[in-house]
This record gives structure tokens, sequence and C-alpha cells, in this order.
């Protein structure tokens, strides 16, 4: 069906909805041929869009491209650098990341922590899990839901078990759920990232998850963001080892878009 045989039968049934009560085939019919119309033109689009080109100053030029596919070239970068970190490095970072987060909880007076569990080259974070324990501080792990995260409290870290993402996670217990108390609580979220910049934004794994969690503790004045992040994958050092061409088209530092919330401040270790 050409493009505008699919317009004409999407007005034809429009048509025939005002006259009467569509049958349930018509209105799959109808649903089907909008979806493939708003394809075709986000594909069209996106086709012009791709033959536009940026010129700089020194006479390079560069093709348009979304914050989507930016940070997809700034994330590749990320886990290059991150994958080139010795298990010796890394494991001095989770011992580095443990002091800091103790003198945090204590300068901010936290009695709950929301944490994660690390994976693969991550900054380990079992480490803080046990001396948070040791100082009778509860910590919450994220459940990843369809399209969001819960937290509930964990006692040990043998009871998590591999869930979503191939990441730990413990069980969902409703008691044992995550609740903000404005009254009392003062609460402290460790966000896991691939790369930050010293404002807090931050380049995740595209999925969106803590950005959504984060934005319902916006104007909590006792919720802090922390980022934890590699010295090797701090905002600058990524955007060096960019090539001209990648800090053309990520136009250098983190690619931000809508909805991408920062953290308070960033841990780097």
């Amino acid at each position: 069906m050409t493009q505008e045989e699919r317009i004409n039968r999407i007005n034809e049934l429009y048509r025939l909805s005002k006259e009467r009560q569509l049958t349930e085939e018509e209105r799959n019919e109808q649903g089907l041929l909008r979806a493939e119309y708003l394809s075709e033109i986000r594909a069209s689009v996106k086709g012009q869009l791709g033959q536009i080109r940026i010129v700089e100053k020194d006479g390079s030029s560069h093709p348009v491209v979304s914050v989507k596919e930016r940070k997809e070239i700034y994330r590749k970068k990320c886990l290059e650098i991150r994958n080139s970190i010795s298990d010796e490095r890394r494991i001095d970072a989770g011992e580095f990341l443990t002091g800091e987060v103790l003198k945090i909880v204590k300068i901010l007076k936290v009695n709950k922590v929301l944490l994660y569990a690390s994976k693969d080259k991550e900054v380990p974070t079992d480490g803080v899990f046990e001396a948070l324990k040791e100082k009778g501080i509860p910590c919450f792990y994220p459940v990843t839901k369809e399209d969001e995260i819960v937290f509930y409290e964990a006692d040990d870290l043998m009871n998590l078990q591999t869930g979503t993402f191939k990441v730990r996670e413990p069980k969902e217990e409703k008691d044992r759920a995550f609740h903000f108390e404005p009254e009392d609580d003062s609460v402290l979220i460790l966000v896991p990232g691939l790369s930050f910049d010293d404002a807090g934004n931050r380049i995740g794994y595209g999925k969106g998850y803590y950005d959504r969690f984060l934005a319902g503790f916006e104007a909590e004045s006792f919720v802090k963001s922390a980022g934890i992040c590699y010295m090797e994958c701090k905002e600058k050092k990524v955007t060096k080892a960019l090539s001209p061409e990648e800090k053309a088209l990520t136009k250098g530092g983190i690619p931000v878009g809508k909805g991408d919330i920062r953290t308070d401040f960033v841990i780097t270790v």
C-alpha cells in the first residue's frame, strides 16, 4: 500500500467512525495504518535531518545527531575506558568509596541508604553495605520493574538474587519496601553510571530508571543523590579521549536530554 492509499484509507475509516461504530476489525486496521503512517513520517524526517550538516568555524562539518545518538557515542567510549581498568584498581576504588560514603553519612546524618549491587567492571559496592551494616544503617537495593525501580531493604548480601539485567536484587517484601518519612529520614541515594561531570550530569546505561526515580525527590532537601565514578571516567577525561569527529558530534561534554536528572554531587574514586 502506498502512502497516498494509506492516507485515503485512514480518512475513510475516520469518516465511517462518525457515521457508525467501527467493527473490531476496522479499529485494528485503523490502528495499524496510523502506526505505519507515523513510522514513515519519522523515518522521512530522520532521513532529511541526516542530510543536514553543521559547518564549524574551522571549516569542518558533521551531521546533525540527536541527544540519544550523542549519548551512544559517549557511552561507547566510557565502556572502552572502564573495561581497561584493572581488577587491582577496581578493588582500591571500592575501598576508597566505602570511606567516602561513611564520611557523607556522618556529615548528613543519614539514616537510610539506597545502594545498588555492583557488577562486572563497576566500582565495588559490597564493602559499603558491610560498613553501613556495622553502623546499624539500613540499606535498600533496587528491583527493576517494567519502567521503574522499587527499593527493598536487605540484611545480607547472600540473600540477593540475580534479577533483571543480571543485577543482584533483594526479595520483594512489602513490609521491607523503602518509604521516605520527611520528618524523620535523611536519605542518601548512590547512583550508578558510566560517567559524570562536576555538575552531576550522568551517562548511565540508557534505560532512564534512575532519572525517573530521582525526579520524585527533587524537592526533598533531606534526600541527596551521589553519583559514583572512576576518576578515569569523569567527563573531562572521556571527552579528551574522543576523536575529533566524536567531539564534534557530542559537542564536547556529557549530552543532556529532557528528563535527565543531575545528582547532587559525585564521588570520584
